[in-house]
């Protein structure tokens, strides 16, 4: 598996002129040995594994800790030097850890470099095409006493609600929870719950359950999505169905979700080994993404974070025109 990503990561980190990756022509990153340290969510976890053994296969490295803390603790590391890299399901805090970041004397930058989303789907029987964000909050809250659909408002059909759902511990029952009901775990309990490795047999009971609603990740449904149908999602500004374009433009909102690196601006330069890691990352975050189930940026989204990261150290200057 590692030695087949290679191709990728000189891609990612060797190259120095225009090729697969559809990096601008210039001298860049080389590889560099040394100890890189990660945290941060889990909803990161299997893509952050890639990187280190990618890493660790490129440069020999055996000293390159990865811990799940979760977002709050990463960027606590991260701001007291602990870690070289946070890889976390949101932006920094901006009133409460970017000024401990400040006093620390750390510049916390961050790339783009995946994203996350949860799908709501449901049996087609029941032919619900869209829910606003109010109706699964009422719906999916932990005192809800909804039993019917009809209950939901907006004509929805009067069948006993059927209710599926991934288990506690995965990453998008944590980011679903926190974007519909204002905080992570605030669910209903009464609902039937998979495993993240369970998406076949996720779509094969809604499928079976002519009354079946549920949401999960949408990456890991993929193939399993034309079973059923596809819920949008009503917001405020009109219903948004999920897919690779919306998921990626950020108009599929709650429920899709940036992925970020944050590291300390000042302490790396394109000649460290946290350059390297980042490189080998960000020219195989499609590949990364694809293989653990998260959806991956575009190539035109790749390109600008990288562009943004070493104009941002002055290690390259981004042509004219």
């Amino acid at each position: 598996m590692v030695k087949r990503l290679i191709g990728g990561v000189i891609c990612g980190a060797l190259l120095v002129t225009v090729g697969a990756c559809g990096y601008p022509t210039k001298q860049r990153t080389k590889v560099v040995t040394g100890r890189v340290a990660i945290d941060g969510s889990a909803a990161m976890a299997a893509f952050n594994l890639r990187a280190k053994r990618s890493f660790m296969e490129l440069t020999g490295d055996t000293n390159t800790p990865l811990t799940v803390s979760g977002n709050s603790a990463a960027f606590a590391k991260l701001c007291s030097g602990e870690i070289d890299v946070a890889a976390v399901s949101r932006p920094i805090n901006t009133s409460s850890e970017a000024p401990i970041c400040r006093k620390n004397g750390i510049t916390p930058h961050r790339i783009l470099i995946a994203y996350e989303a949860a799908v709501v789907v449901a049996n087609k029987a029941l032919a619900i095409g869209c829910l606003k964000t109010s109706q699964l909050t009422k719906l999916w809250r932990r005192d809800s006493e909804v039993s019917s659909y009809a209950q939901l408002g907006g004509g929805l059909p009067a069948a006993e609600v059927s209710l599926f759902g991934p288990t506690k511990s995965s990453p998008v029952f944590g980011l679903f929870t926190a974007a519909i009901n204002g905080e992570a775990g605030n669910s209903r309990s009464d609902y039937s719950s998979f495993l993240f490795q369970q998406a076949q047999a996720f779509a094969a009971a809604i499928s079976a359950d002519e009354a079946a609603l549920g949401y999960f990740d949408y990456a890991a449904l993929d193939e399993q999505l034309e079973a059923n149908s596809v819920i949008g999602v009503d917001a405020g500004d009109g219903c948004v169905r999920p897919s690779l374009a919306t998921i990626q433009d950020g108009s599929y909102s709650p429920l899709s979700w940036p992925l970020y690196y944050y590291f300390d601006l000042k302490q790396i330069t394109t000649e460290s080994a946290v350059s390297t890691f980042l490189e080998i990352s960000m020219g195989n975050a499609a590949m990364f993404a694809k293989a653990n189930s998260l959806v991956p940026i575009t190539p035109d989204q790749i390109t600008r974070e990288r562009i943004r990261w070493l104009n941002a150290i002055k290690g390259y200057k981004q042509p004219a025109g």
